[in-house]
């Protein structure tokens, strides 16, 4: 985790001479020859900030000699927001300079709070830039588990790869051969809203499989249909499956009604009722301003399935 360091260094604290119980407890911490985070923790907490500083110095030596203790990374993560900027750049010059240093979930978490709101430019600069290279590693680990033999580990690294925002690594999984891998993916790719996952989830809407059709209909409905993937989904309306058409349907109710009504009055003749009461439900949106629907709805009043005359009235109402 090596980056171009500014150069800060603990000694720079201090430029007035210290007191002498000051710098007892800067000895006491420098004697301590293989540290716990528990060996350090109450200098850590010193209202001193050069005891502080040294605490941090003293990790960041046993990081140096892979006698780091468990911790560490996090530990210089939080130091990121400590209020005196010597320390914080203490900290930030470790977090630089230690090559292979662990963060947890919760040094990741202290990163990104410093990335977005740090005290100062440095601050925000070194988390931003160790959270890209975080990010990059982790992107990789994930992108060789899509190779793994056993589906449920591809499944794992799609959601890390959704998590990460990797966008194109998710869309080369669309053409996974497991079905559940496919609908990891379609599931996924709506937090993805980028022209590459527009494109993968358009491939996922003509799948072979009805349930991964179902799980790209459904996420292309919580996007509001966009207009790249407006003919996949008027196009489901009628396929031979009547889930992936009551699906279609569903999602139609998302989208533009120029896009929508002409297809959704068509399925409200579907010989499937469970796709005409989706169809009338969809189209009630637009029963006050398209006189087209209107007439659809009140042609539907006929239907022969009491539910669905029901949700017709409703509707018209």
């Amino acid at each position: 985790m090596t980056i171009t360091s500014h150069g800060t260094d603990a000694a720079r604290i201090a430029a007035e001479p210290a007191p002498p119980e000051l710098l007892a407890r800067v000895f006491a911490l420098h004697r301590i020859d293989r540290p716990s985070l528990a060996d350090v923790e109450e200098y850590l907490r010193d209202p001193e900030p050069e005891v502080r500083a040294a605490a941090l110095a003293v990790l960041t030596r046993a990081a140096r000699g892979g006698g780091a203790p468990r911790g560490t990374g996090d530990t210089l993560a939080w130091a990121l927001a400590d209020q005196h900027e010597d320390v914080r750049r203490v900290a930030a010059d470790a977090l630089r300079n230690l090559p292979e240093l662990y963060l947890g979930d919760d040094g990741v978490a202290a990163l990104q709070l410093a990335a977005a709101r740090g005290r100062d430019a440095f601050v925000r600069e070194t988390a931003t830039d160790l959270l890209e290279i975080l990010t990059r590693g982790a992107t990789e680990l994930y992108a060789q588990g899509l190779q793994d033999d056993e589906p449920q580990i591809r499944i794992q690294a799609v959601l890390g790869l959704v998590a990460l925002r990797a966008v194109e690594e998710v869309a080369e999984a669309a053409d996974d051969p497991s079905r559940e891998v496919r609908v990891a993916v379609a599931e996924g790719l709506g937090r993805l809203v980028r022209p590459a996952g527009l494109a993968a989830l358009g491939h996922l809407l003509g799948d072979h499989d009805p349930v991964v059709r179902m799980a790209a209909l459904d996420t292309a409905a919580e996007l509001g249909v966009p207009a790249p993937l407006e003919g996949r989904v008027v196009t489901a309306t009628a396929h031979s499956s009547w889930q992936v058409r009551r699906r279609a349907v569903r999602a139609l109710g998302a989208a533009a009604p120029d896009v929508a009504v002409r297809p959704l009055v068509h399925a409200l003749q579907d010989r499937t009722v469970d796709v005409r009461r989706a169809a009338v439900q969809a189209l009630e949106q637009w029963a006050g301003d398209r006189p087209e629907v209107v007439t659809a709805l009140t042609e539907a009043l006929a239907d022969p399935d009491p539910g669905v005359r029901t949700q017709v009235r409703w509707a018209l109402a």
